[in-house]
């Protein structure tokens, strides 16, 4: 980073803002002043209507570990749960809705979990493209995410993925309070890494004959000179959008929700225990999460406003999870998915949603911020050139996109749902190129290549078809067998980790207490 370019302000202080903040600041601690304007939130973002966030693996080594903060502290003062998989509910089938998995005709029930965890490996290829093979072949009955992962049979029992003596024993996020989060980030970065923040909204901007940003004029009379802009202000996209003029993209083409509907709900941890995943639900008129916290849990309906009234969402929405339509407190948020046609522009970056933004199902949207933060940082400009990395940093920010627009569609394109309007209009809509290869590799039953593996996971859950008849030979025999081993290996450690880990609600029950004390 260049140290001449001194003044960086980032408006919006949301956990992207702070995350970003953070970043820069210890980037290059004394040599550039960080200022956070932040500012209410004229249309929060999706998961910002929610109590509750999630937060992925990576935070800890990335964020939070350089800056000497322990996991048990930062997650003590966040209220955190854990968050080690999400399983997903009635996809596979039509039928009923509800909150429960409904049987199959092969007698196991509709839902599989997907974790943090990689792929295991096998034979220089993922360990489920041997298991569709045995599974066809009858050589195993096990369900693929059972059969190739440790983490589904632990998430039944509502296991902890740590020893009560703090080792893990396989990848995590977690699920924090969104109020308490985004205040830990701030109180970190003002008092660790000297970054400035002000409470306040923006009235004008000046820019310079070059069209780069220069100050910002706020409602109680500030003005805030810059050298550098990051904008972190959600779908308003308050300096790339309105001051700037970059267009949006949306991705009405491709995926149909594009509303909302949230709400908080108690829940007994002493009784019933405590989920350490998240929940996607499918619905007839989109899919509802649920995401939980002690002693409560976060949800919410994602559907398309074209087909669903907000009144028909907050009634499935209620109906889901037990509530009184008439008491429950339940949030509407309008979304607003795609991307800004570029992200850098002029001495501005967008990050978060103000760049684009995708359904939760492509993944944590932290884990975007991240990846964005550390390419800013590596391609920060000079004052002389502020646009010259515009160009490289704006094909990362598409590719990123078009990747999780292609996970979110994936979900739907292989989807057994077909009983519904909704399921039958999204799966209707065209798929990516990339998106058409994986399905018909997947279809033909080619390995996946490097970077697929994520993608062929999900397909081997929602599909347990065996490949077409013309497809080409399957792996040899030999690789067969040791799959077969591989997947005995799986099946040993699930049943050593069943026998020792504690449930989520003992760890965390414990992990409280301490903050209580």
């Amino acid at each position: 980073m260049d140290s001449t370019m001194r003044r960086v302000v980032v408006v919006g202080g949301s956990a992207a803002g702070w995350t970003a903040a953070a970043r820069l600041a210890r980037a290059r601690p004394g040599t550039v002043a960080v200022t956070v304007l932040q500012t209410p939130r004229a249309a929060p973002d999706l998961m910002e209507t929610g109590q509750v966030t999630a937060v992925p693996p990576e935070f800890q080594p990335m964020v939070l570990d350089p800056l000497g903060v322990t996991e048990d502290h930062w997650t003590r003062a966040c209220g955190a749960s854990f968050r080690t998989a999400v399983r997903y509910v009635n996809w596979r089938s039509d039928g009923a809705y509800g909150s429960g998995a409904r049987a199959l005709a092969d007698g196991t029930a509709d839902h599989f979990y997907r974790p943090y965890a990689a792929v295991p490996e096998c034979e220089n290829g993922p360990l489920s493209h041997y298991w569709r093979y045995l599974r066809s072949g009858g050589r195993t009955l096990e369900p693929s995410d059972y059969a190739c992962f440790h983490e589904p049979p632990l998430m039944d029992a509502r296991k902890s993925p740590r020893w009560l003596d703090g080792r893990t024993a396989f990848p995590y996020g977690w699920h924090v309070d969104t109020g308490r989060f985004g205040a830990f980030l701030r109180d970190l970065a003002v008092r660790r890494l000297g970054v400035r923040v002000l409470h306040d909204s923006v009235r004008s901007v000046e820019r310079d004959g070059n069209g780069m940003l220069t100050v910002l004029h706020t409602e109680k009379g500030r003005r805030i000179e810059g050298d550098f802009f990051v904008d972190c202000t959600g779908r308003e996209g308050l300096l790339l959008s309105k001051v700037l003029g970059e267009p949006f993209v949306g991705a009405e083409g491709r995926l149909l929700c594009d509303g909302a509907a949230t709400v908080t709900v108690p829940h007994d941890d002493r009784a019933r225990g405590i989920e350490p995943f998240a929940t996607a639900t499918a619905v007839p008129e989109g899919w509802s999460w649920k995401l939980p916290l002690p002693g409560l849990f976060g949800a919410g309906l994602l559907y398309s406003r074209a087909r669903t009234g907000p009144y028909e969402a907050e009634g499935r929405l209620c109906a889901l999870y037990g509530l009184d339509p008439e008491r429950a407190e339940v949030r509407h948020v309008r979304n607003r998915f795609g991307r800004s046609r570029r992200a850098w522009v002029k001495n501005c970056v967008a990050l978060g949603a103000a760049a684009g933004q995708v359904e939760p199902l492509a993944g944590d949207a932290l884990t975007e911020v991240m990846e964005a933060v550390d390419l800013l940082i590596r391609e920060f400009p000079s004052p002389d050139a502020p646009e010259a990395p515009a160009a490289r940093f704006n094909r990362a920010a598409r590719e990123r996109y078009e990747r999780a627009a292609d996970a979110v569609q994936l979900h739907y394109a292989a989807a057994g749902r077909t009983d519904a309007g909704f399921w039958r209009a999204q799966r209707a809509l065209p798929p990516s190129a990339a998106l058409a290869r994986h399905l018909d590799a997947h279809r033909r039953g080619s390995a996946p290549g490097p970077g697929a593996e994520a993608h062929h996971a999900l397909l081997s859950a929602l599909i347990a078809a065996a490949p077409d008849a013309d497809a080409a030979p399957g792996p040899a025999p030999a690789a067969l067998r040791a799959a077969e081993e591989r997947l005995t290996r799986v099946q040993r450690r699930q049943n050593i980790l069943l026998e020792t880990l504690p449930t989520a609600h003992a760890y965390l029950e414990r992990l409280h207490e301490r903050a209580a004390a």
